[in-house]
């Protein structure tokens, strides 16, 4: 297993006739139809709140998927490489041959994993169709919904997932289906960002608009049916699914260049920035669908979460959760 080892915070003094040719003809068309159809249904993106969103099942997930969301889930496989010493995962697999990244946004960790395992077939899933055409040869994008029946083949013998708090409906069935479609001694790897601020100093008991801010998500996540708040909760359920040698790593993620330590310093800088873009993320779809906020209140909200969150003599920081478990 790679080791990541946390750092300590010290303040610095400074993401498919009847004839066969008319059978055969028929065919074609209704397939036609088909592929135009589902063209159709995959980049038909949604437009709300002057963000893009998908089309391919409607609704079902809160975060945009346009030229600003694909650069913020980019910066955010950045800031991951730098959490893990350039690592993608920290499970103890070995010589995996079919791999499942749930939730593969633009492809940047199926298109790395794929080049450090030749090998490996590698398949990434996403409601959106955003990733790069230019690929590995042995990877495969397929557009899914990972809350739908999974419906594979053959076996996996790594699944991996990133970022998918607050995008889970069942939990428990999510990690029944990985469960299910990995191979004997197969692992699963989840990893994410509990959106709950942290403090070193009491920094959050300072703030004016984080505590109310983050509470409110939390909440809207929660009416949703997709709490933003169950990682705590993942170990245990992987244990009920049948899952062994469960373990989880909790790392820090500074937000700004406070830290004393010159590694968590160079990723909060990374941080500040991602955090920023984040909030114009994950607070429109919530606060428009659920708590029913106007968007010139969302954006005058936004403005102010974003200049607290640049405060420095806050000294916040967010824990970043790896929970990993094996297929006996």
């Amino acid at each position: 297993m790679v080791a990541v080892a946390d750092r300590s915070l010290e303040i610095d003094a400074w993401k498919q006739a009847e004839n066969d040719d008319e059978s055969t003809h028929s065919e074609l068309q209704d397939e036609q139809s088909y592929l135009s159809s589902l063209t159709s249904s995959v980049v038909n993106y949604k437009y709300e709140n002057g963000r893009r969103y998908h089309a391919f099942r409607e609704g079902i997930y809160t975060l945009p998927n346009d030229k600003e969301e694909q650069d913020r889930m980019d910066f955010v496989h950045h800031i991951y490489l730098l959490l893990l010493g350039g690592a993608l995962y920290v499970a103890p697999i070995s010589d995996p041959k079919r791999v499942l990244d749930l939730g593969t946004g633009t492809g940047l960790w199926v298109n790395d994993f794929a080049d450090e395992h030749p090998n490996a077939e590698v398949f990434g899933t996403d409601l959106s169709a955003i990733q790069s055409p230019w690929v590995p040869p042995n990877v495969i994008f397929e557009i899914d919904d990972y809350e739908t029946d999974w419906s594979y083949s053959s076996g996996f013998d790594f699944i991996h997932s990133r970022e998918l708090m607050g995008f889970i409906g069942d939990h428990d069935r999510f990690m029944s289906q990985a469960y299910e479609n990995l191979n004997p001694g197969g692992w699963l790897e989840m990893q994410t960002t509990d959106p709950t601020l942290f403090s070193v100093d009491g920094g959050m008991e300072r703030a004016k608009i984080l505590p109310s801010y983050i509470a409110n998500l939390h909440r809207a996540s929660a009416l949703f049916g997709k709490s933003m708040t169950e990682v705590n909760s993942w170990p245990r359920r992987m244990v009920r699914a049948g899952f062994k040698d469960v373990q989880v790593q909790i790392l820090t993620l500074p937000i700004g260049t406070w830290p004393k330590d010159p590694k968590l310093k160079e990723i909060g800088k990374f941080q500040q920035v991602q955090i920023a873009q984040a909030v114009g993320a994950y607070t429109p779809a919530l606060y428009t669908r659920v708590l029913k906020w106007t968007r010139e209140e969302i954006n005058d909200l936004c403005a102010k979460v974003r200049a607290e969150l640049q405060d420095r003599s806050l000294h916040l920081y967010l824990k970043v959760h790896i929970v990993i478990g094996r297929k006996p």
